[in-house]
């Protein structure tokens, strides 16, 4: 599909002479230039040699890319929201996002073990509650940063807070690396294997020390600490139930290797762990340690269903009157709709907040004139500080959904995201919440799209497009899509 170039410079000038015109309504002039920047992103579409898939593909990777546009305006929120009260660009704002991520991978398994395994709570509402908790750490985090980084830095000068943000940021992604380690993790739990140790003084167990470990199978103890505690037995922990205790196995530093093995138990009862053995260890700096090990749970026990499944054991999807490429109708996941969604509804009562709200008189005031707000009784910190949290909060929503979506996360994976984000916020207008969700749609429609769709073998350029977005929406409308009203005195 051809484009004549002479015809399209042709348009071009004349869209070009329209916004040019005085006389013509602001709210024209806005449409003019969405249509200039849709066709930008829908020339590619229009001239692909590769698009030539079933209506109810373009439908999956639309829907893809409105999944990717929701996690990146909920990251702009942060950026958006800092930069109009305070004018700094917080280029940490994607690793709290990642923060987001590794606290709910976390704080999910703890709820699992004690709402789901012993209370009988679905696991939906632990993945809420694992959410609603990594909201209020991401936010206390933000707010410590803004308390500790940027508050001494706020009467010098704009490079200096900058150069801070960069190094708040490296400093977030490193330790991240050191506290969580450099391999990805899977977010979505299929197995939990969850077992409580008992330690004692006798064999008997009178008063043992219990000791609860997830996800592993062996415990180290230093030499010199385990001399009170002579015995030790493991039992599992699942959702049908506790299983017996093993045999106690002896902690002796002078006799350092144990084994014994459980006996066989009928079906009905959940399976007791089949051995438990002790070993000696010695790590680099030549510490002596006694390894308790013991042999993981019967698949059957550990195993933990994906947290939006239906009765068939598939996720809970919807149908829609759409065929594919297979001839089949189109199912799309619940749980994609649901990011949608609650990008939706957090975006609208942001902007309802921030519009009719005392806080949001505050906010805008600081924005404005800080002094002057001081002047009139806004408690200036506290306003700047809540604005930090509730960025904080939102970057934690997105890193929680990404990781469900994904099923994968890892210490660096705020990096290009929240870049994204950045360049979403300024293509959006920053500063305006509403700028911040148009500029996350076209984000993330246009990558999504370009992967999927358009060009899949140029899939690797999708991420370069973002930039090239913002370079052209810089050209027509400098001030981004939605201005933010507020004219900077030089």
């Amino acid at each position: 599909m051809g484009c004549n170039k002479g015809t399209l410079g042709f348009l071009i000038e004349k869209l070009k002479n329209l916004i040019a015109n005085k006389s013509l309504p602001k709210r024209y002039k806005l449409f003019i230039h969405l249509y200039i920047i849709l066709v930008i992103i829908l020339i590619p579409l229009l001239t692909s040699c590769e698009g030539k898939a079933s209506p109810g593909y373009f439908i999956e990777q639309f829907i893809i890319g409105l999944i990717l546009g929701s996690v990146y305006a909920l990251i702009a929120l942060g950026y958006t929201m800092v930069y109009g009260v305070i004018k700094l660009i917080n280029f940490a704002h994607g690793d709290i996002y990642m923060l987001g991520a590794f606290f709910g991978y976390y704080l999910l398994r703890f709820a699992i073990r004690w709402l789901n395994f012993t209370a009988g709570v679905s696991l939906i509402v632990c993945f809420f509650v694992s959410i609603l908790f990594s909201m209020l750490l991401c936010a206390l985090v933000a707010v410590t940063m803004e308390r500790f980084a940027y508050r001494p830095l706020r009467r010098s000068t704009r490079i200096a807070a900058l150069i801070t943000a960069v190094g708040v940021s490296f400093f977030l992604e490193n330790l991240g690396l050191i506290v969580f380690g450099a391999n990805p993790k899977s977010y979505s739990p299929n197995t939990l294997e969850v077992y409580q140790v008992q330690l004692s003084t006798d064999k008997e167990f009178i008063r043992p020390r219990i000791i609860e470990v997830r996800d592993r199978t062996q415990i180290k103890f230093p030499v010199g600490k385990v001399s009170p505690e002579k015995f030790a037995r493991v039992r599992l922990i699942s959702k049908a139930g506790k299983s017996a205790w093993t045999p106690a196995v002896s902690l002796n530093p002078e006799n350092p290797r144990a084994l014994v093995e459980s006996k066989k138990q009928d079906g009905k009862s959940v399976p007791t762990p089949a051995m438990v053995a002790v070993n000696p260890d010695v790590d680099r700096r030549g510490r002596s340690y006694l390894v308790l090990s013991w042999t993981t749970g019967e698949p059957e026990y550990i195993k933990v269903p994906y947290i939006f499944e239906g009765s068939s054991g598939k996720p809970l999807a919807i149908h829609l009157p759409i065929t594919t490429a297979a001839g089949e109708s189109l199912s799309v996941p619940v749980f994609n709709f649901l990011i949608i969604l609650t990008a939706l509804i957090v975006l609208l009562l942001l902007n309802l907040l921030i519009n009719r709200s005392t806080y949001g008189i505050a906010m805008r005031a600081l924005s404005f004139d800080q002094d002057a707000a001081r002047l009139m009784g806004v408690d200036v910190d506290r306003v700047i500080a809540t604005t930090f949290a509730i960025g904080g909060a939102g970057a934690a929503i997105a890193g929680n959904m990404v990781g469900l979506y994904n099923q994968s996360i890892e210490p660096l994976m705020g990096i290009l995201p929240g870049i994204k984000a950045f360049v979403a916020a300024v293509v959006g207008g920053i500063g305006s919440v509403p700028g911040a969700a148009i500029g996350g749609l076209i984000m993330g429609l246009s990558e999504g799209l370009v992967k999927g769709y358009i060009a899949p073998t140029l899939s690797a350029l999708a991420d370069a497009l973002a930039f090239a977005i913002l370079i052209a929406v810089l050209l027509v409308r400098p001030s981004g899509i939605i201005r933010s009203g507020v004219v900077e005195k030089v």
